[in-house]
């Protein structure tokens, strides 16, 4: 299993999709957050959440970035080919996407440390400079730092099962952006759905588990929703490496 990693984190280490994703994601976000923190009116009434807490949730954006990289992993190698001496390295089909997800899961963690990070560092000294207390000291900005860390690895191994799932590349991103901002706000339309979506679907319960969300609506627990998440990440696991081991690679 050990060269199975080595493998699959040489791959990642060497790929410039890699390097493009995380440098994109990390510029985008925090010049978001700075221009917030700049810019914005930050006037906190007992009770609300603390300034820097409400920025923290522009992390959340890394974790589009980690699903499209966990699809990569596995699209990339079927349309280039590479899916072929990949096999060949590591005939065990199950320990290859083993190693993928892995791999992808402590990647989105690194990636979603160094979002987390970022924003804090950033908001922190711009606030300081405009005299707000951006309150990022205390229990509630440690779990949501550690929730969209873990949000953004689950992405990234929830991505990996989604791209052995559907192989066709465009088809994989495409299909899982519109899912995540398409059709899961179609549904909350449908009376009833509403609710549901919010708790239950990708988005909801990755805003759950962050514990960051500031739409008003009502989510699960960071716990419940974590759970969920790893749910919907193991059953895309499985099922994408039921299918990888059935179907011929030509």
């Amino acid at each position: 299993m050990s060269r199975s990693l080595s493998s699959e984190l040489l791959k990642l280490r060497t790929t410039k999709t890699f390097y493009a994703l995380v440098g994109s994601s990390l510029g985008l976000v925090l010049v978001i957050a700075v221009i917030a923190a700049a810019t914005g009116s930050w006037h906190t009434s007992p009770g609300d959440k603390p300034p820097g807490i409400d920025l923290l949730t522009l992390a959340s954006i890394a974790q589009l970035f980690a699903i499209v990289l966990g699809i990569l992993a596995v699209t990339s190698e079927f349309r280039h080919g590479t899916i072929t001496p990949s096999l060949l390295a590591v005939p065990d089909r199950t320990r290859l996407m083993g190693a993928k997800l892995i791999v992808h899961l402590v990647a989105g963690i690194v990636f979603g440390l160094l979002t987390v990070i970022g924003v804090l560092l950033l908001t922190s000294l711009v606030f300081g400079l405009r005299d707000i207390d951006a309150g990022l000291t205390g229990s509630e900005v440690v779990k949501a730092g550690l929730g969209t860390t873990l949000a953004v690895a689950f992405y990234a191994a929830l991505g990996v099962g989604v791209g052995a799932v559907v192989r066709n590349q465009v088809g994989a991103i495409v299909g899982t952006l519109a899912w995540i901002f398409v059709v899961e706000s179609l549904l909350t339309i449908i009376p009833g759905f509403d609710d549901v979506i919010s708790k239950f679907g990708l988005g909801g319960v990755a805003n759950g588990l962050s514990g960051t969300d500031t739409g008003g609506s009502d989510v699960l627990a960071q716990v419940p929703a974590g759970l969920m998440l790893l749910l919907y990440t193991a059953i895309f696991a499985i099922a994408g490496t039921v299918l990888l081991k059935r179907r011929d690679v030509s």
